[in-house]
């Protein structure tokens, strides 16, 4: 592994605010598991990397900032705020994500949890 599991996880998140599908592929297994919070399972890095683009083309804008990085050997847990623009909603979360990598450098697993309702809830109108 020739760069650190912390640096590859940051250069994978960065990745994100303008998702190139060879770019983020180039970060995972190829047998890659995304436990993508209350969303379900992810197999493989071409059904991942197709989630990602999709979920991370749907807002006008995205970005996110780190909390907090833990890393151990290949394990890195991260915790991250970030928002988003999806037509007039400002959507803002808060994630708490586990990254597995293999002796190659390249992310095996990656676990997310998040409360989805808090992120409906945006979406909701205000009642008076």
């Amino acid at each position: 592994m020739g760069d650190s599991a912390e640096a590859i996880v940051r250069g994978f998140l960065a990745s994100w605010s303008d998702p190139k599908p060879d770019e983020l592929a180039s970060y995972l297994a190829e047998d890659a598991v995304w436990v993508d919070g209350p969303n379900g399972v992810h197999k493989g890095a071409p059904a991942i990397v197709e989630e990602l683009v999709r979920q991370m083309t749907i807002p006008e804008s995205f970005w996110l900032e780190i909390d907090t990085l833990l890393a151990n050997d290949g394990t890195v847990m991260v915790e991250w705020h970030g928002g988003m623009m999806i037509g007039a909603a400002s959507v803002d979360a808060k994630v708490m994500a586990v990254f597995e990598l293999d002796a190659t450098g390249r992310i095996k697993q990656m676990r997310e949890s998040f409360d989805m309702n808090s992120l409906v809830k945006q979406f909701d109108p205000p009642t008076t």
